[in-house]
């Protein structure tokens, strides 16, 4: 191989480690996602725009026993990155078998096909017709190496420039290791993830033994919150968070005294002032995460006004966190369908009736943003079904 191909293989090594550098410098800052950054570092090897790299690579993953889970193929088109749909191999082709004995070799295998002495026809019998037809070009040569870790596997990158050498081998491997580091710690960090979301719901059920069917009130408002976002069209990240950080609304009612949260009737005005602090209240338990950013604002700003009727703070319009207007109007919602101590439940045409004319406590052109008052009409058969599922 010339120099300027090796410098360009040793430039492709250096720009994965400096992508796995990266990550782990932002993984304590940023949500993680082990699928988007192996893309990332996918990109960085395939072919086009000046770089030495293959037309395509294939990434099949293995469970622990070393059976074939899944595949797929990636490729770029017109510079960006293209994904094939998942292919299936079959378990017992020559294929499959040598997929599978790549978990122990240490080195990446490089084979140019007109060095060979099979010929073509004999090599392409060798990968299935899926392979063939999504690489898309008769496979003139190809590198493979294995992918460590939790999710072992293996990776496969076809048809080179020219010859395929033991840079290229090398920087697939460089790609596999990375591959592999990325799925370890997506791993590591949604069971983490999964650790901190239960402590949250534990948190918000803490609610339970004070005020009725607050169980399923908190998980409907995460439903109902979570379907708003999403048909806002709103980042798949805050429809995540917003999802599970929704249930935090009325964390502060833990400080609320139990005969004020369950009174039957009217509070008084003196109760009434106590049950307004829920809010501040629920902030201060929240803290000062950045974790709970979202959380935060909506146990704060849930029972704020787009009029600037509401409280604690007076908010209007665009002042109000975008969470806390989400949860306004799924907790509205979820209060009108739910029986408590001092009303009967609404049917969900009574509620939308509510909605639309208001009553003595709603009027949702003053109290809601417009933008989420139409999006709310506009899929209120989701809500529907949310309560239905999750009625208490």
């Amino acid at each position: 191989m010339s120099l300027d191909l090796c410098r360009m293989s040793l430039q492709q090594t250096k720009e994965l480690l400096r992508l796995t550098d990266s990550t782990l410098q932002e993984i304590c800052c940023r949500k993680f996602s082990g699928e988007e950054l192996y893309l990332q570092a996918l990109q960085q090897v395939l072919g086009g725009k000046g770089r030495r790299g293959p037309a395509g690579i294939f990434v099949a993953f293995h469970d622990r026993g070393g059976e074939l889970l899944r595949g797929r193929v990636f490729h770029l088109q017109e510079g960006a990155m293209a994904e094939r749909a998942e292919i299936p191999i079959s378990q017992g082709s020559a294929f499959a078998v040598n997929l599978r004995e790549t978990e122990f070799q240490d080195d990446a295998v490089v084979w140019n096909l007109i060095e060979s002495s099979d010929g073509l026809e004999t090599i392409h019998a060798y990968f299935p017709e899926s392979i063939n037809g999504f690489v898309g070009a008769p496979i003139r040569n190809f590198v493979t190496c294995r992918v460590s870790g939790d999710a072992p596997g293996t990776i496969v990158a076809f048809n080179y420039p020219g010859m395929a050498s033991e840079y290229d081998g090398d920087v697939l491997k460089s790609l596999a290791v990375v591959i592999g580091s990325l799925v370890t710690l997506s791993n590591e960090v949604r069971e983490t993830e999964q650790a901190f979301i239960y402590t949250i719901e534990a948190l918000a059920r803490a609610c339970e033994a004070a005020e009725e069917q607050t169980g399923k009130h908190i998980q409907r408002v995460n439903r109902y919150a979570g379907a708003l976002a999403a048909n806002l069209g709103l980042p798949a990240e805050f429809v995540e968070t917003i999802s599970y950080s929704a249930q935090m609304h009325d964390v502060g009612k833990i400080r609320i005294p139990t005969e004020i949260l369950l009174k039957k009737g009217k509070l008084t005005s003196e109760e009434q002032a106590v049950m307004k602090l829920h809010p501040a209240y629920g902030k201060e338990i929240l803290g000062d995460s950045p974790r709970l950013t979202i959380a935060r604002e909506i146990a704060i700003s849930h029972h704020e006004n787009w009029d600037g009727s509401g409280y604690p703070g007076g908010l209007r319009h665009e002042e109000i966190p975008l969470a806390g207007r989400i949860v306004r109007v799924a907790d509205v919602y979820d209060a009108l369908r739910s029986k408590r101590s001092y009303k009967e439940p609404l049917d969900h045409e009574t509620a939308l009736k509510v909605f639309r004319e208001g009553d003595e406590r709603v009027r949702p052109r003053d109290h809601f943003d417009p933008l989420l008052l139409a999006t709310f009409f506009r899929i209120e058969h989701m809500f529907a079904r949310i309560y239905e599922s999750l009625e208490a």
